[in-house]
């Protein structure tokens, strides 16, 4: 039995591969492998890197995806915090095979501190088509991932299974984790970031972060539920090479809750505002005639819009949150703020949030 799971990519060794990945090819044994960091916006909460394996016999799985708990402290707690690593590894576990999104194969999940603190070993996606966040989406492929966002929430759809499931959180937990990440996260937000705010959407800052524990409660309790990947932003969406459909990756922010935050958080994170309405809309009408397709009955589009407006609220708290992991920002947390949160904006803008905000009780009462 090999010791202590590395904590970090230069701490992985051949003896250690060689045991977690032993069921891959019977037969064989790894002689070789080498580490490669994966991209540096791959992610704030862990660290990434791409394994690339040498097996006896010249054949055997070319390379693994292994993911790391953060390093960086203050990350680190934010992503205790939010359950990151405990969601991710109990949803790889129990709930990514059947998943119509085609999560990675998850080969294996090791709690490496005794306190929830997963490191995960999955299918390298190398062979996908990827979009960065920094460069934006285009028609077909934003057509794409909210066609498999539809499709994925029409197959859970009010599933009791997955309502009563010990490995999924639902959607109320976060309500108690969003106000102290809020707490924390704003004023480092505002202190870095207020220059990307528009001037007419700061004073609603306050009430946002404030609404948010109401609105996560009412979706809990209220709407229609489903499976949510949570983290539905397009550079966790990547395309198959052949067929072209929407694979998503990064599920550390997954629950249980309404479909219509999935939908609403990748419009924030992808749809710039030049692109509202005509893209949005035509992803919206995208959206909801797939999930009827698939089965979705007694949720007209009126719901979905509803819904729509209702979460697009929630990004307050979301942009004020995520200063906990981006700040004190160096060059590419500059980057990509200045260039997602513009999305953010427009969304909202198009979603009438602040109108929403101001009548919140009409809404969720």
């Amino acid at each position: 039995m090999v010791g202590q799971p590395p904590n970090h990519g230069e701490a992985i060794t051949l003896e250690w591969l060689g045991e977690t990945l032993s069921h891959l090819n019977v037969g064989h044994t790894i002689t070789a492998f080498s580490v490669s960091p994966v991209g540096e916006t791959a992610g704030f909460l862990g660290d990434i890197c791409r394994v690339d394996l040498t097996w006896s016999g010249g054949e055997g799985l070319p390379s693994v995806i292994v993911k790391f708990p953060t390093v960086r402290p203050d990350n680190l707690e934010t992503g205790r915090g939010l359950l990151a690593y405990e969601r991710e590894a109990k949803f790889y576990l129990s709930h990514s095979e059947g998943c119509s999104l085609k999560p990675p194969a998850c080969h294996a999940a090791v709690d490496v501190s005794g306190n929830g603190d997963f490191l995960l070993v999955i299918e390298d996606l190398v062979a996908c088509r990827f979009v960065s966040q920094l460069d934006g989406i285009d028609e077909a492929d934003a057509i794409r991932a909210v066609e498999g966002l539809a499709t994925m929430h029409a197959q859970y759809w009010n599933d009791p299974t997955i309502q009563a499931s010990d490995a999924l959180y639902p959607f109320s937990t976060w309500a108690d984790i969003y106000p102290p990440a809020i707490e924390t996260g704003w004023p480092l937000y505002e202190a870095h970031f207020s220059y990307v705010i528009d001037d007419d959407l700061m004073p609603y800052f306050e009430a946002g972060n404030e609404a948010s524990a109401a609105i996560f409660n009412f979706f809990a309790e209220s709407r229609p539920k489903t499976l949510l990947h949570g983290d539905a932003r397009m550079e966790n969406v990547c395309f198959d090479p052949v067929t072209g459909a929407p694979r998503m990756y990064d599920w550390q922010l997954t629950s249980t809750g309404p479909a219509a935050w999935d939908l609403c958080y990748f419009f924030a994170q992808s749809l710039g505002e030049t692109e509202w309405p005509d893209l949005g809309e035509r992803c919206i009408a995208a959206y909801f005639k797939k999930l009827t397709e698939e089965g979705v009955a007694n949720y007209s589009e009126a719901d979905l819009r509803r819904d729509l407006q209702i979460a697009s609220c929630l990004l307050f708290g979301f942009a004020s949150m995520v200063g906990n992991f981006l700040c004190p920002p160096g060059e590419v947390e500059k980057n990509i703020v200045e260039a997602t949160t513009p999305r953010f904006w427009a969304v909202m803008r198009h979603l009438k949030s602040t109108e929403v905000l101001e009548r919140l009780s009409d809404f969720i009462e």
